[in-house]
């Protein structure tokens, strides 16, 4: 009964990783291709909203890697793919924007955000590493395929919980985003909607890394692959 409850929870949840991951591409792509309403890059506009909240510790350094487009909470850098900190898209303001409004979230918050990037790792990388360790134990004959079915099933289950329990923080920075965005694009009505829709993919693209996993291992994770954060 426990085995069949966790297939489900685990199909459910693969289902909803695939809706966010496909989400996310199909707007961003939409998003790149729409111009945004003022000539300021992506690192700009990012810069102007720290700027209008009062900080101005954060570096925006551009990096183009498997993994970018991610702030920094450590060295305050935000860390943008060159077409992000450099284009003039509607998408382009969005992945910025997103990204800058973690760097509010400090205090109590800033315990959260650490944890949710913490979620969002495990999500990328563990669910491959799993695979290998789970069919080396079967390989030994450790493990008969049915229990390693149920501990597959468990590990990503559990990771799926853990990054989706994380994402209200993501929600949290688009809501710090409110009054600036009402200001900026207040004769900007349809780039304001589009905008909202932008950010909200953003809040939600995490949960699709579950099924990114692979691509993230291998092009990341192992030694010589991707390429390290500039120091």
């Amino acid at each position: 009964m426990v085995f069949l409850i966790l297939i489900v929870v685990l199909v459910l949840g693969i289902g909803l990783s695939r809706w966010a991951l496909a989400r996310h591409e199909s707007m961003m792509l939409k998003g790149f291709r729409a111009n945004s309403p003022t000539a300021h890059t992506g690192g700009e506009i990012a810069l102007m909203f720290l700027k209008s909240e009062g900080v101005e510790d954060v570096q925006v350094v551009e990096h183009n890697a498997v993994v970018t487009d991610y702030f920094d909470p450590t060295r305050r850098r935000l860390f943008l793919r060159k077409d992000v900190a450099q284009g003039t898209t509607l998408a382009a303001w969005a992945i910025a924007l997103h990204e800058a409004a973690h760097a509010l979230q400090t205090g109590d918050s800033l315990g959260e955000l650490k944890w949710r990037q913490s979620c969002i790792r495990m999500s990328r990388y563990l669910p491959m590493a799993s695979v290998f360790v789970i069919v080396g134990l079967m390989i030994g004959r450790i493990l008969i395929a049915k229990n390693a079915l149920f501990v597959a099933a468990g590990v990503f289950t559990l990771l799926l919980l853990m990054n989706l329990g994380s994402v209200p923080l993501e929600f949290n920075a688009n809501k710090r985003l409110r009054r600036f965005l009402d200001e900026q694009l207040k004769d900007h009505g349809q780039a304001h909607t589009r905008l909202d829709e932008l950010l909200f993919c953003m809040a939600i693209r995490e949960i699709g890394d579950l099924l990114r996993s692979p691509r993230y291992f291998f092009l990341s994770a192992l030694p010589g692959t991707g390429k390290m954060r500039p120091r």
